[in-house]
């Protein structure tokens, strides 16, 4: 008959190689391939006015470059030239988006107005994770004629309350349940009476994967291992009843 030491002693081995088992495999974002997306603007429906679409608009796959010389729609005027990047490698696992644009203005209403120079937002991702940056140069957000003086190269979801217009993010940045990192240089959440509406400057996102050379190495070390694991633990269970 089996002793309850020895049948302590199975189970405790089936244990440690269960343990060793999950220790062993690999944590990887949930994508099963990078992806990234960058626009300079966007808006929603503003006092009436039609929303903005992201513009311009680069995705990836398949990535590249989209440009916009001079631009005015919703509360955005500019002629300096608007420029979205994004690009991957599959075999790295690795995505990179970018979105620039030298200065813009704005315009909420008869009161509000504001303006921005040195918009940049950058994210890079691989496997292991992602790292961004959203920066403006210099900005203001006049209100009435009082001008509030935006920070430069502002520290990462850095909040600011501009009276009469809302809640305003610098370097916003967020990573979702797939590893996906989200930044925006500057977002605007405006007050229900100008429409509550969200204005968006420098927006990229990026996601990393596993490197697409390893995937089927690692599934088939997964396979065996796993495979083996549980051959050993209804062996084990099999043993001990017919010993009992």
């Amino acid at each position: 008959m089996t002793t309850v030491s020895t049948r302590n002693r199975v189970l405790a081995g089936a244990a440690l190689a269960a343990g060793l088992f999950c220790s062993t495999a690999p944590a990887f974002a949930a994508l099963t391939s990078p992806v990234a997306t960058a626009y300079v603007v966007s808006a929603d429906a503003l006092n009436g006015a039609a929303a903005v679409p992201p513009q311009p608009l680069s995705t990836y796959p398949p990535g590249g470059t989209q440009t916009e010389v001079g631009l005015t729609v919703g509360p955005f005027a500019t002629d300096a030239t608007l420029t979205a990047t994004t690009a991957g490698d599959p075999a790295a696992g690795t995505s990179s988006a970018s979105a620039t644009v030298d200065r813009l203005g704005l315009t909420f209403g008869p009161t509000l107005t504001g303006s921005l120079t040195g918009v940049e937002s950058t994210c890079n991702a691989t496997p292991d994770g992602a790292t961004g940056n959203g920066i403006i140069a210099s900005g203001t957000v006049t209100i009435l004629g009082i001008p509030t003086t935006l920070e430069a190269n502002a520290p990462k979801n850095t909040g600011v309350t501009i009276a009469g217009l809302g809640e305003l993010m610098l370097n916003e940045q967020s990573t979702d349940a797939n590893g996906v990192l989200t930044v925006n240089a500057v977002h605007f959440t405006l007050l229900p009476t100008l429409g509550g509406a969200n204005v968006i400057i420098g927006h990229v996102e990026c996601g990393g994967a596993p490197a697409a050379a390893t995937v089927p190495m690692i599934n088939r070390q997964v396979g065996v291992i796993g495979g083996s694991l549980a051959a050993a633990v209804v062996l084990g269970a099999v043993y001990l009843r017919r010993r009992a």
